[in-house]
């Protein structure tokens, strides 16, 4: 199963390396609207809802469709995407544990509604960073993915308390710390290749790396309050070793904004 899982990531990480630093505009627009259809599926069955080929392909569809807006406020989608997953927090704490249960009729839709504030920022960032500086889009990628790493070797070494065990019973305290931490070093590591090696510098690289990872627990714990009402262990079964598609993706929709938000603060992105 390990195996299964690092060659299945080793796989991915070469494609989207290729895709990021060589690909054209259409190549990446195709390729993030395939992801947008695919994942946009399984949040759908998630939803409970009874056409999930419908809601991908209206997903999909918005991608190029908002890309032809000549002028889109990207300082105010990060600020939104910011104050949208601080929400999603606060709905956390005071979720009420009937709504874990089978989702009511008028749930569903609102469940399935909810993909496009959550994935559809994500996938516009990319895109834009894609294009305008493809060396951020890998570095979130590597926070975020450091974040998961991070949080999976603490939480199985040292993992004892429990962080939201009515949404995910196998998530720890000490895998969020280990995560934060992962993701600290990496947005250090990152700002000293390509912003620069002042102390000041390293100092918000590694806050920005925080605040990343902080905010990609949010979206994994969005799909996991989707996966424990739908009583589903993974979204779906494409990446072998890793479950669905948005098993992979949960934490780059709430990272990515944050990151962007992060750099428009930090004046490294105009």
């Amino acid at each position: 199963m390990l195996r299964q899982r690092l060659i299945t990531a080793a796989l991915l990480f070469l494609l989207v390396l290729v895709l990021i630093f060589w690909a054209p505009f259409w190549v990446f627009l195709l390729f993030l609207m395939l992801l947008a259809f695919l994942a946009g599926q399984e949040w759908a069955h998630l939803s409970l809802i009874a056409y999930p080929n419908g809601l991908a392909l209206v997903l999909a569809a918005l991608l190029p469709v908002s890309i032809l807006a000549q002028h889109l406020p990207w300082s105010a989608l990060a600020q939104g995407g910011v104050i949208w997953w601080a929400l999603f927090a606060a709905l956390l704490i005071w979720i009420p544990p009937s709504l874990l249960r089978e989702a009511a009729a008028w749930q569903r839709p609102a469940s399935a509604m909810a993909v496009f504030p959550v994935l559809l920022p994500a996938l516009l960032f990319s895109l834009s960073l894609q294009q305008r500086a493809p060396q951020f889009l890998l570095w979130v990628i590597l926070v975020i993915s450091a974040d998961d790493v991070g949080a999976m070797t603490f939480g199985k070494i040292w993992g004892r308390h429990q962080l939201v065990p009515r949404l995910s019973p196998g998530k720890t305290w000490e895998g969020l710390l280990g995560g934060l931490l992962a993701s600290a070093i990496m947005g250090t590591l990152g700002a000293w290749m390509w912003i620069g090696a002042a102390a000041p510098t390293l100092f918000c690289g590694a806050v920005l790396g925080l605040v990343t990872g902080a905010f990609a627990v949010l979206g994994d714990l969005s799909e996991s309050f989707l996966k424990r009402r739908a009583d589903c262990k993974d979204s779906g079964q494409l990446l072998p070793g890793h479950g669905g598609l948005l098993d992979r993706l949960d934490s780059m929709s709430a990272g990515i904004p944050a990151f962007v938000a992060g750099l428009y603060y930090l004046g490294w992105w105009k």
